[in-house]
């Protein structure tokens, strides 16, 4: 007799090969790649290597631009077109069990990445997809459950950058892009990370007080006179970031997490981004603007963020909560705070002629969503130090009836972070969809956040804050069991995350 656990292992094992990916093999794929996630040791800092874990890659058959290397600990780029029939064989070299999920990709559920398809140190997953969503920055990341956050954290994770044809049309600086990976590490005096240290890196999630961006400490990018495409994506465990120019320039956004911006929706200017971890936001930004020469930093500003040492000071009053933790989460052992001031990224401005910027095309507007033929609800809550969706946590199979929804008719889901125990806010992902969000209400959002927080265009991931509701609208394209989850990996692998069914 087989327990629960050693069927699941076993099921885990038999699909490590999905059955509808078998039968496509009679069908070649346009492009073939190979992935592995193993451990090394990178030079980072003046000393000691620092150890890490990292994805390397390579172009089995197909184009041989579709992997471009990344710096440092950051895993390499894939490029894809839309409409590419595209084969992924993933190697599994470390000690633990892991799994790929192409956060915000349109796939088969199989090739979704989810933690049943884990598999273990030696073990291989093959998947296969048609890239079906539109030009955009995407992301690859492990998402073994209980595993996620540290897989994260010491470096696998990587860029997915689909194309179309008609980008350079659109007036894009195709030949001038910068992407940044945005990424905060604590660091040990021998130069190794420092993971959980504390039960407040489980509550609040990891917080580090040093950047890396693109896998590198210190970024720094000499840029010409012209615009520039830049693709900004928070890969951090848990932090939020307030990015902003260091010179007080807006940001001009052109797209979110599921690409471009409808011209009836941008470009949109902000003072600053607000950007959850992994969101993504694409910035059009003219150097030219400035004298040759200068220097801009990219920043993330201060801002006010009740830690969690104070909440739970609060919940049982007086200040032995404080006492017993070290104080604030800035200094003690309660270490970074969530919204304490951070350098990114510089910026030289390089001499030469300065080039202007053609018209911007932006897509047609995106017509209204049809009345939903399902509505789901659901409420967030964080007590007993673990993250609740309508009271449950994560089951490796299972689902509810309210997690039911059609196929290929439009769905909106409401979500209230309302629930009972600790407010704070959550970065929500949802699975194999890409929505839109209908309605932003309520909430505890700190009047130096909301001005940077952008909901426009098609998003897979949003921050909801303590009190807030947010409604979306999708249509689901793909059959089968997806997940949603906080994308805070500590509160997801503590089991703040659920399956829906479509279907």
């Amino acid at each position: 007799m087989l327990t629960r656990r050693q069927f699941l292992g076993a099921t885990a094992a038999a699909l490590a090969v999905p059955l509808p990916v078998r039968r496509a093999f009679a069908d070649e794929p346009d492009l073939v790649l190979q992935l592995a996630a193993e451990p090394g040791s990178i030079p980072l800092w003046k000393g000691p290597q620092t150890q890490v874990l990292r994805y390397g890659a390579a172009v089995l058959r197909g184009r041989a631009d579709a992997v471009k290397p990344a710096g440092g600990v950051l895993g390499p780029t894939l490029e894809l077109k839309r409409g590419e029939r595209v084969r992924i064989h993933f190697r599994n070299r470390l000690r633990n069990p892991s799994i790929i999920h192409w956060h915000g990709m349109l796939v088969p559920d199989q090739a979704d990445g989810h933690p049943r398809f884990a598999v273990g140190a030696g073990g291989e997953y093959v998947y296969e997809f048609t890239v079906r969503n539109p030009a955009g920055t995407y992301l690859y990341h492990p998402h073994p459950h209980g595993m996620t956050g540290a897989q994260v954290y010491y470096g696998l994770a990587g860029v997915l950058i689909v194309r179309e044809p008609d980008e350079q049309a659109r007036g894009l600086p195709a030949d001038h892009e910068l992407a940044l990976v945005i990424q905060d590490r604590r660091v040990g005096a021998d130069n190794q990370f420092v993971f959980q240290r504390t039960m407040m890196d489980r509550m609040t999630g990891v917080l580090g007080d040093r950047v890396l961006v693109n896998g590198m400490p210190d970024a720094a990018f000499k840029v010409s006179p012209r615009p520039y495409r830049l693709r900004l994506a928070n890969v951090s465990n848990a932090r939020i970031y307030k990015l902003a120019w260091s010179d007080g320039r807006p940001m001009r956004v052109i797209a979110t997490d599921n690409g471009l911006l409808s011209s009836a929706e941008g470009p949109k200017e902000v003072p600053y981004v607000t950007l959850a971890p992994f969101e993504r936001v694409e910035l059009l930004e003219d150097f030219g603007e400035r004298r040759s020469g200068a220097e801009i930093a990219l920043v993330s500003r201060a801002f006010s963020s009740m830690s969690m040492a104070d909440m739970m000071e609060g919940m049982m009053g007086g200040g032995m909560m404080g006492n017993m933790m070290g104080g604030r989460m800035g200094g003690g052992m309660m270490g970074a705070d969530q919204g304490q001031e951070l350098p990114i990224a510089r910026f030289m401005v390089g001499s030469g002629t300065r080039v202007r910027g053609g018209p911007l095309a932006l897509p047609d507007p995106v017509p209204p969503p049809e009345r939903p033929a399902a509505e789901l609800h659901t409420q967030i809550s964080f007590r007993h130090m673990r993250g609740f969706l309508n009271g449950r946590t994560f089951d490796m199979t299972g689902f509810a009836d309210d997690e039911r929804m059609p196929l290929g008719r439009p769905v909106a889901w409401t979500f209230t972070n309302d629930g009972p125990g600790m407010a704070m806010p959550h970065p929500m992902h949802v699975h194999g969809v890409r929505f839109r969000i209908l309605e932003r209400r309520g909430g505890e959002a700190a009047d130096d956040l909301r001005e940077g927080i952008v909901s426009a265009g098609f998003k897979d991931t949003f921050m909801i804050m303590p009190g807030e509701r947010i409604r979306l609208a999708f249509t689901p394209t793909e059959s089968g069991l997806f997940m949603y989850h906080c994308h805070n990996l500590e509160h997801e692998d503590g089991g703040m995350m659920r399956n829906f069914h479509v279907g």
